[in-house]
């Protein structure tokens, strides 16, 4: 059986301004739930990921409701995991669906950009969306194991 520990919430705003203290959020709350400092820097990475593309894409729509972070994990005899939540009210987009950037065949081809979704994708252990009353919702799940 699972213990699990009662999600943390947080909205902020779909601004870069916000996206410090969403990092902070997510430190403190992944912190007292002795989440490993490795786990919180890949959750802060698809964080810090996410919310750029909500706030450089997500549209007018993005910047006129909050982006509703949600932090959750659980313990199993010799296992954890952690799911961070981000939900926005920005442009429809299933990060999971889109096609990978094409890779450089030198430096000088490389354009800025793009890479994004790959890091997430690499970083979260399991990585889920779902557009649900008008709203994105992208999961990221990190999982550890707690065997000493």
């Amino acid at each position: 059986m699972a213990l699990k520990t009662p999600a943390s919430l947080l909205e902020i705003r779909a601004d870069v301004t916000d996206l410090r203290p969403a990092s902070l959020w997510l430190e403190q709350q992944a912190t007292a739930r002795d989440i490993p400092p490795d786990q919180i820097f890949r959750l802060d990475l698809c964080l810090n990921e996410a919310l750029a593309n909500v706030i450089e894409h997500g549209g007018h729509e993005a910047s006129q409701a909050p982006v509703r972070l949600s932090l959750g994990s659980a313990v199993e005899s010799d296992s954890a995991h952690a799911t961070l939540m981000i939900s926005d009210a920005g442009r429809a987009f299933n990060p999971l669906a889109a096609a990978p950037k094409a890779q450089p065949d030198s430096l000088a081809d490389a354009t800025p950009g793009g890479l994004g979704l790959g890091l997430m994708t690499c970083f979260a252990d399991e990585v889920a969306y779902e557009h649900l009353h008008d709203r994105n919702c992208l999961q990221f799940v990190v999982r550890w194991s707690t065997d000493q």
